[in-house]
């Protein structure tokens, strides 16, 4: 399930959720469509704090879903992660969440972007590591320009280690 939070575009969370159908080759479905986290965001950062939104995510997620994926229209970060993280997971929950502020491009690139990191947060949440080959979406992505050399899709070892032809 593919959930918007705060003032995200509806067919940009219909297009990612395309995106992880074309590449995982299983269907997703979106959540309902969530305010602004305010619940997390801290004032002092002007950041959402990852976790929270994970744990109300997560909450959302039930039996006719194997995952769920936040989307959300601001700055990510961990309280002990630097100054943001694009994503973060919560494995034993199946549930991840992306921070799209730092994506920001014209609509094709934020759309690619996107999905290229939607893949990548939930390849960890199906336990796939990080990849060293630079195309790959497993391989981890701190800004734009890493994120624009990287496929939407994985690598043959990573689709190899999902088990995915």
């Amino acid at each position: 399930m593919v959930i918007g939070l705060g003032t995200l575009p509806p067919r940009l969370v219909g297009e990612v959720g395309a995106g992880l159908k074309q590449a995982l080759g299983i269907g997703f479905r979106l959540g309902p469509a969530l305010g602004r986290p305010a619940y997390a965001f801290n004032e002092a950062r002007g950041q959402y704090h990852a976790p929270a939104i994970l744990r109300r995510v997560a909450a959302l997620k039930d039996a006719s879903c194997g995952a769920v994926l936040g989307l959300v229209d601001g700055d990510l970060f961990l309280p002990d992660d630097g100054e943001y993280v694009i994503g973060d997971v919560d494995r034993g929950a199946a549930a991840a969440v992306v921070g799209v502020a730092r994506l920001a491009g014209e609509p094709a690139a934020l759309r690619r972007r996107a999905q290229v990191e939607a893949l990548h947060v939930l390849g960890h949440v199906l336990g796939l590591s990080g990849c060293l080959d630079y195309r790959c979406a497993m391989y981890a992505s701190r800004d734009a320009v890493d994120m624009d050399r990287k496929s939407v899709g994985y690598c043959l070892h990573c689709r190899a280690a999902l088990g995915l032809p």
